[in-house]
């Protein structure tokens, strides 16, 4: 007789419930702040605080600590971006001292792989990973294919004994938060507490993609398969970007602090108000607007479409995300941003605006239209 076919529920491969992480702990922005504010990449001007106040950082940076922040991560290896997932994976809180002096007592090997793992995905052969974080040059060139710039950087950086990289790096973070960051640090980190606070309470049950949409003022992100943790970061330094990191199998968000966590004039207008009529006070973002109204588009059509240059478009549309006018959708298997109108906020400006000069609706001015 011929037993009969096992029959088999198989619960391992069912989708398990990402539940986000929301991390204010005040390293993650010392952190935001060395890679930043010596971004080589011309952003500087587009974030809310200015790029005289990203100078200003700079230049109150002395001489010989930028040449060693700039010898120890550039822009695109980004030691101060890798470390921020070794911070999310960071026992207890992940305030500036805590972290530094976690830090100070980790192996120096888990450093070097975490910072390789940033740029390359570590394959299953730990001999070629062990000969790589030593510092060999041909196991580097192997995990890096043709990529010789990255090769370059690693080599220099890992030609450094074991355990004087780590110290180098964080000497150089206790250096650049004593000499440079103190002045903002307090302001910085009680926003973000603030912050992290209120977000903690929105997280609660909700559904992780809609959170990240919320709290990044209309990113439309679709989590990939293979990520096991979503950790969001609020951040003053940011603002008003958002910043999508992946760190192995966590998904680190770091999200711009909200206009209301930070301390204001009670007497003066919102914020977020402010930057929705400045968004709205150009022709050109304009344009951009009544062709989103018409359906999404990617920046290559919004550039052919309205005849400005692709670098004009991608600077306007980003004032536009800034001021909550614009969703983006970001399909990371196609490597395609889309863009689209969300038009509920310029109501919600225009009710904010009625409030704040004390005029009921019926005192607005009526609607003309041109016959």
């Amino acid at each position: 007789m011929t037993p009969a076919t096992p029959r088999v529920r198989d619960l391992t491969q069912r989708a398990r419930r990402l539940v986000p992480e929301i991390d204010g702990g005040s390293m993650h922005e010392l952190l935001l702040a060395m890679w930043l504010v010596f971004d080589p990449g011309g952003y500087q001007a587009d974030h809310d605080l200015g790029a005289e106040w990203f100078q200003g950082m700079v230049e109150a940076t002395p001489a010989d600590l930028r040449q060693e922040i700039e010898f120890l991560g550039t822009t695109d290896y980004g030691t101060w971006c890798a470390l921020r997932g070794l911070v999310a994976r960071a026992p207890g809180d992940h305030d500036i001292d805590s972290v530094l002096e976690w830090l100070a007592g980790l192996e120096p090997a888990e450093i070097r792989r975490g910072l390789l793992a940033y740029t390359v995905d570590l394959p299953d052969d730990p001999a070629l990973v062990a000969q790589a974080i030593d510092g060999d040059r041909q196991a580097l060139a192997s995990l890096l294919g043709d990529r010789q710039e990255a090769a370059s950087f690693y080599g220099a950086l890992f030609s450094l004994p074991h355990g004087q990289l780590r110290d180098r790096i964080v000497a150089a973070l206790r250096r650049f938060r004593d000499e440079v960051y103190r002045k903002v640090e307090d302001e910085f980190t009680s926003a973000i507490t603030r912050a992290a606070k209120g977000v903690t309470v929105l997280a609660k049950e909700a559904d992780p993609e809609r959170l990240i949409e919320a709290v990044t003022n209309g990113l439309d992100y679709r989590i990939q398969p293979g990520v096991a943790r979503l950790v969001l970061v609020p951040s003053v330094i940011v603002r008003p970007w958002a910043v999508m990191d992946q760190h192995q199998d966590t998904l680190v968000v770091v999200f711009p602090v909200a206009d209301e966590y930070i301390d204001l004039d009670p007497d003066a207008p919102a914020p977020w108000m402010v930057k929705v009529y400045k968004a709205l006070a150009d022709a050109k973002r304009l344009r951009i607007l009544r062709r989103l109204a018409e359906g999404p588009s990617t920046l290559d059509e919004l550039a052919k479409t309205l005849e400005l240059s692709k670098s004009t478009v991608h600077h306007h549309v980003g004032l536009l995300r800034g001021a909550g006018l614009v969703r983006i959708a970001i399909d990371k298997a196609a490597g395609i941003k889309t863009y689209s109108l969300r038009p509920s906020v310029i109501p919600s400006a225009r009710q904010a605006l009625d409030e704040y000069l004390g005029l009921e609706p019926t005192d607005s001015l009526p609607t003309t239209r041109r016959t």
